[in-house]
């Protein structure tokens, strides 16, 4: 054989590798070439490592930022094929397909990164429940479409997601003159934010009709609270902060910890002590007005207490590490949240409809203590049970909504209003009329 002969396919294959690689990306054509797989099957991708903060950059008792690993592709900006990071100079990958820029020099960077990755972290557990690729509001009939990711997205107190601008949008502001806080907030930084935005970005897309203003109060405070308890839920996936919680409370979900408060580096900004809300409260039905925010609180809080009470009683430290219990019990207690949402109405939901579908989930799966603990925790927030509370007068055949006044930005968008509809003020019991 000649040496002419010999270097012919060779040349050959890297030719044929060369066009693969300009088709598919690098990534992709080593590990076709390595796997060796048909066309038709997805080969592993080789992830990225990137950091992010693991909590609000106030709670710095944690040493944060932290490095992560997103197991998933991911392209320069950071991007892919769900996520587009807009409005910043995008970040390119280093010569690793990694994203571990310096906050201290390059902030703006760092923020996108952490962005990204965050919605990233929060779209990848929601789909392993779903066991499928979840296309955004607006993918539903004409394929998938990314979301627009703006990290600083301008100068006010807001964070929100906009179905028409098919987008989330953080923004930063100068905190109080008599807060201890010295430079902007940043709400991008927020994990707890970036979460809480998602989540509202996924439950649009599963229950398109849950996020508009006539809705019933019920059904935006279980918009409002999803946004919450996806922050919960995304913290109890990431083992490094469940061992922090269980060292943090000595395993005692009802001391303070950084799991119940919420977005904690804004509400120092406005002077809350607690962060701008707190999962861990005793409110019920007929302690709080229609208000969507103010209603929120108590399915939250009910999802809260079923979390403490199965963590307590499955937890036994002679058997098992308390945090590997908290992990699974957050991520079960996570699948049952989502799949009991699926499963209630698509307009009009109350409180009882996603409780009472998370107890026949629970009991399908053969979990009869988590369905007894959703069953107590709800009677006693009077969703449930022979004392629940009526649902509060629906008055949107007269022009009267929900007022939504201490929502988040995404629930108060105009966007989501009744058509030519304009808010001219708010009554005392918690409705807004429109003219």
């Amino acid at each position: 054989m000649t040496t002419e002969s010999a270097a012919k396919p060779i040349t050959h294959k890297f030719d044929k590798f060369q066009t693969l690689a300009t088709e598919k990306g690098a990534v992709r054509a080593v590990a076709e070439k390595m796997l060796d797989l048909p066309a038709q099957i997805h080969p592993p991708i080789l992830g990225s490592r990137t950091r992010i903060w693991k909590q609000d950059p106030s709670v710095t008792e944690l040493k944060l930022p932290r490095t992560v690993y997103v197991h998933t592709e991911v392209n320069d900006g950071p991007s892919d094929s769900q996520i587009r990071i807009k409005g910043v100079v995008p970040v390119p990958a280093d010569v690793n397909r990694d994203f571990l820029p310096d906050p201290a020099a390059n902030v703006e960077a760092f923020d996108a990164v952490h962005t990204y990755t965050v919605v990233r972290q929060v779209l990848t557990f929601y789909q392993r429940v779903l066991k499928k690729k979840l296309n955004w509001q607006w993918g539903q009939d004409n394929g998938e479409q990314a979301i627009n990711v703006y990290p600083h997205a301008g100068e006010t107190a807001n964070a929100f997601y906009s179905r028409e601008e098919k987008a989330l949008k953080f923004f930063y502001f100068t905190p109080f003159k008599d807060s201890n806080l010295t430079s902007k907030v940043f709400t991008c930084r927020s994990l707890d934010i970036v979460a809480h935005e998602t989540g509202h970005a996924i439950l649009d897309s599963l229950k398109p009709e849950w996020i508009l203003w006539d809705a019933p109060a019920q059904t935006g405070a279980l918009h409002e609270s999803f946004g919450d308890l996806t922050s919960i839920f995304l913290i109890l996936s990431q083992l490094d902060l469940v061992e922090y919680i269980v060292a943090e409370t000595k395993a005692d979900l009802h001391q303070k910890n950084i799991l119940a408060e919420l977005a904690e580096e804004f509400g120092l900004a406005f002077n809350l002590r607690n962060g701008l809300r707190n999962a861990d409260n005793n409110l019920k039905l007929s302690e709080v007005t229609p208000e969507v925010h103010d209603l929120s609180q108590v399915f939250t809080g009910g999802v809260f207490d079923t979390l403490a009470d199965l963590f307590t009683s499955r937890r036994d430290p002679y058997v098992q590490d308390s945090a590997e219990v908290l992990y699974q019990t957050g991520k079960y207690l996570g699948e049952v949240v989502l799949r009991a949402i699926i499963e209630s109405p698509n307009t009009n939901a109350s409180f009882a409809d996603v409780a009472n579908a998370m107890i026949r989930i629970a009991q399908t799966d053969g979990n009869h203590d988590y369905a007894k603990f959703v069953q107590k925790n709800f009677e006693f927030r009077e969703v449930l049970g022979p004392k629940a509370f009526g649902t509060h007068i629906d008055l949107s055949n007269f022009g009267m909504y929900p007022s939504r006044r201490c929502a988040c930005g995404t629930m108060q968008h105009p966007q989501y209003r009744p058509k030519a509809a304009h808010l001219n003020g708010t009554n005392t019991d918690g409705m807004v009329k429109t003219p």
